[in-house]
């Protein structure tokens, strides 16, 4: 699980003419994995930022299975979390690749 906390000063690398495509990536890579990306503007959204995910990680379960599917052949297979309380927040990644012979 990859949380990213993205450093932010737009005006800063607009005004220099550079894309933004940092923050595409940065996001991808947290929801793949199953983490996520916060943006951090000034200290103190750096602080919360950090309680935040401090929180989250003294306050987390960890589940595993067995797949049903044994092949062994590579493919992307996906992954669904429900429960059924309102106020869970649930961070799992997609899915994960099946081992290759």
């Amino acid at each position: 699980m990859i949380h990213v906390l993205r450093l932010a000063d737009e005006p800063f690398y607009y005004g220099m003419g550079v894309g933004y495509s940092g923050a595409s990536v940065a996001r991808k890579m947290a929801e793949e994995t199953g983490g996520r990306e916060i943006e951090v503007r000034s200290e103190k959204s750096l602080e919360k930022a950090f309680d935040v995910i401090s929180e989250e990680l003294r306050s987390q379960y960890v589940l595993g299975y067995y797949p049903t599917n044994t092949k062994r052949d590579g493919t992307f297979r996906k992954i669904k979390v429900e429960v059924d309380r309102p106020d869970a927040k649930i961070l799992a990644r997609k899915g994960y690749y099946a081992p290759v012979r």
